[in-house]
């Protein structure tokens, strides 16, 4: 009888414990872990925003499990990988392969391009310009020598 009632107060005692550690708030890490987890995750509902953001009953379930996972001390990978599983690559921001980094380096690219092909164009009718000027005469240049009385050698 004895081992029944300490296994009945082992039972409650354990039960809550673990309502506690849901109940408990976030420690800054996991609360840090959590941001981050939550806007990397769309709300299924309608696939158009983080789950940190949407409002709908999906997207709140889904904020709970995660708080629940993150206390129980899964990562990051690990958490988006299980709703990976569940919904598809689709559940993430940005999904993997398509972070686009080319996007970022295709528009500088061809600004560089442009203005480099600018400069070489607009540089061309200069030089003609400035080998085309006629060059001062021996006679003005002696006139301003005498004029200005410097040796303009």
């Amino acid at each position: 009888m004895s081992r029944i009632c300490h296994l009945m107060v082992f039972s409650v005692i354990f039960a809550s414990g673990a309502a506690a550690a849901q109940e408990r708030g976030l420690t800054a890490a996991e609360l840090k872990r959590y941001d981050k987890v939550t806007h990397v995750l769309v709300a299924p509902c309608c696939w158009r925003e983080p789950i940190a953001i949407h409002r709908s009953p999906e997207a709140l379930q889904m904020l709970d499990e995660v708080k629940q996972l993150i206390v129980a001390g899964r990562s990051e990978e690990e958490i988006k990988a299980i709703y990976v599983r569940r919904y598809g690559a689709g559940i993430l921001i940005v999904p993997p392969g398509a972070e686009g980094h080319w996007l970022y380096a295709l528009p500088v690219s061809l600004f560089t391009l442009a203005v480099f092909l600018a400069i070489l164009r607009l540089r061309a009718p200069v030089k003609r310009t400035a080998s085309r000027s006629p060059s001062a005469s021996a006679e003005l240049l002696a006139r301003v020598r005498t004029e200005t009385g410097n040796d303009w050698s």
